[in-house]
C-alpha cells in the first residue's frame, strides 16, 4: 500500500531534510528554502488551478493580507529593515513550504508516510538545537531539554509512522495515550498531553460505531475529559510529595493553585502573557519583528511570573518575549496581522475538526495529532515553527479534508484532478 521508491517519497524526503543544511547568505537560510523561493514559484503555482481551487484561493488572499500587514507596520514602527525582512521571510516561506507539500501530497496521500517519516530522520540526523526555548525550559538544564525536545518528540513520531502502517491494530490509539502518560510523568508535558489527548479522541472516534446517540457521544467525551483531569490531579500530587521532581515539575510550585491546569499554563508559558501585554501597549502597529526590550520592561515582567528566579537574564530574551506564533504576530505586526494569522490558523483547525470522523483510519490518528499539535505551535511555540513545522500540519490536514469533501476514495494515491471539476491541479 505504501511505496517509499518513487521519485516524489525521495524529492519530498530530500526536500524536508534540506532544512537541516543552513548557509549564511545575509542571514542564515536553509537549503530547502533556496529551493522554495526557485521552485513554487515558476512549477508549482502556474499548475493550481485558481479559478476552482476556492479553498486555495481564501488561503492565498489570508496569507497576502498578513504579508501586506506586516510591511505596513514594519514601515509605521521604523524597524530596522534586516529585522523587517526577517519577518516577512516566515510568512513567505511559511506560504511556500505548504504550497509544495500539498502540491505533492495531493496527488499521492500515501506521502503522508514519507512526510512523518522525514521528521523522524530530521531529528536522528541532525538532532536538536535547543534555540528559542522559554525561560524555564533554560533553567530546566540539558537532561531535560532532551526529553522535552528530543525524545519525546522523536518517539511520538515513531509512533504516528507506525500508526499509519499498522492502522489495523485495535489498541494502537490507547497505547498512544499510555505513551502521553508516561512522558507527562517524566517532565515532557506539553508532548505527553498531546499524545494523550489525541489518542483518547481518536479511540473515542474509532468507535462511534458502538455510540449511537449524540448524547452517548458527548458522555464519551465527558468520561475522557473526566480521566485526564484525573491523571492531572495524579500528577500534581506526586509533584507536591516529592515523588515526581523530573522535568518542568517546579513551575507546579508557582501556582497559588496547582490543581487549576490554566494557572499552570500561565506559569510555564510566561512569554506568551508577557508578549500579550506588549500586543496591547502596542495594538494598531505592534513593536515590530524581533523588537528589543529596550527598557527592559517586558523581560522583567516575564521573570516576575517566575517567582524569586534571580540571575541576568539570556541573550535570547534582549528581544520581547512572546513565544507564541500568534500572539507573537500581534506583538510584532499589530491587531490586523494577528486577525490574518488567526485566520490562517482558524482554517485549518475547522477543517482538520470537521474532518475528525470521516477521516480513513489509516490517518486518523495522524490527523487528530496534528490538529492538537498546531494549536498548540500556534499559542505556544516560537515564530520560526510558522515557516518550517505548522505547514506540515497544513499540508496533512489541507490534502485529508480535501479528499473527504471532495468524495474520493483513496486506496494507494490521489489521481491529479481534471481541469474543469473544480480541484486544486490543473494538468
Amino acid at each position: 500500500m505504501y511505496s517509499l521508491t518513487n521519485k516524489n517519497s525521495l524529492l519530498l524526503l530530500l526536500f524536508e531534510l534540506g532544512f537541516g543544511i543552513k548557509f549564511h547568505i545575509i542571514g542564515e537560510i536553509s537549503l530547502s528554502e533556496l529551493f522554495l523561493l526557485a521552485y513554487v514559484p515558476l512549477f508549482v503555482l502556474p499548475k493550481v488551478n485558481w479559478k476552482s481551487a476556492k479553498e486555495l484561493r481564501l488561503l492565498t488572499w489570508a496569507y497576502l493580507a498578513l504579508f501586506v500587514f506586516q510591511v505596513i507596520s514594519e514601515y509605521m514602527v521604523g524597524n530596522v529593515l534586516s529585522n523587517a525582512l526577517r519577518g516577512l521571510a516566515i510568512t513567505v516561506v511559511s506560504y511556500l513550504h505548504f504550497m509544495f507539500l500539498a502540491y505533492l501530497l495531493v496527488r499521492q496521500k500515501s506521502l503522508i508516510l514519507v512526510l512523518v517519516l522525514s521528521q523522524i530522520m530530521m531529528k536522528l540526523i541532525f538532532g536538536t538545537d535547543f534555540e528559542e526555548r522559554s525561560v524555564e525550559e533554560i533553567m530546566e538544564g540539558e537532561a531535560a531539554a532532551y526529553l522535552k525536545f528530543y525524545l519525546a518528540p522523536l518517539t511520538i513520531l515513531v509512533f504516528l509512522f507506525a500508526s499509519i502502517i499498522f492502522y489495523r491494530h485495535r489498541n494502537f490509539t490507547l497505547l498512544f495515550s499510555v505513551l502521553g502518560c508516561l512522558f507527562i510523568l517524566l517532565g515532557a508535558r506539553s508532548s505527553g498531553g498531546m499524545a494523550l489527548a489525541a489518542g483518547l479522541i481518536t479511540y473515542i472516534l474509532e468507535h462511534l460505531a458502538f455510540i449511537k446517540s449524540r448524547k452517548k457521544l458527548w458522555l464519551s467525551f465527558a468520561i475522557a475529559c473526566a480521566l485526564g483531569y484525573g491523571f492531572y490531579v495524579y500528577y500534581v500530587n506526586q509533584v507536591l510529595s516529592g515523588v515526581i521532581t523530573s522535568g518542568n515539575s517546579r513551575q507546579l510550585f508557582l501556582c497559588e493553585n496547582p490543581y487549576n491546569p490554566l494557572e499552570l499554563l500561565v506559569a510555564g508559558r510566561s512569554e506568551m502573557w508577557v508578549g500579550w501585554q506588549a500586543f496591547m501597549d502596542k495594538f494598531w502597529f505592534g513593536h515590530g519583528a524581533w523588537a528589543h526590550d529596550t527598557t527592559g520592561k517586558y523581560v522583567q515582567m516575564m521573570y516576575a511570573m517566575h517567582g524569586d528566579l534571580r540571575g541576568t537574564p539570556p541573550d535570547l530574551h534582549t528581544f520581547i518575549p512572546s513565544h507564541s506564533v500568534l500572539v507573537g504576530s500581534g506583538m510584532m505586526n499589530g491587531i490586523f496581522a494577528f486577525l490574518a494569522m488567526a485566520y490562517i490558523i482558524l482554517f485549518f483547525v475547522k477543517r482538520g475538526v470537521l474532518s475528525f470522523m470521516r477521516c480513513e483510519k489509516a490517518y486518523k490518528l495522524v490527523l487528530v495529532y496534528y490538529v492538537f499539535d498546531l494549536l498548540w505551535r500556534a499559542f505556544f511555540s516560537p515564530q520560526s515553527h510558522f515557516r518550517l513545522s505548522m505547514p506540515i500540519a497544513f499540508a496533512i490536514i489541507f490534502v485529508i479534508h480535501a479528499s473527504i469533501s471532495t468524495g474520493i476514495k483513496h486506496k494507494n494515491t490521489i489521481q491529479p484532478p481534471q481541469p474543469d471539476d473544480g480541484r486544486i491541479v490543473r494538468r
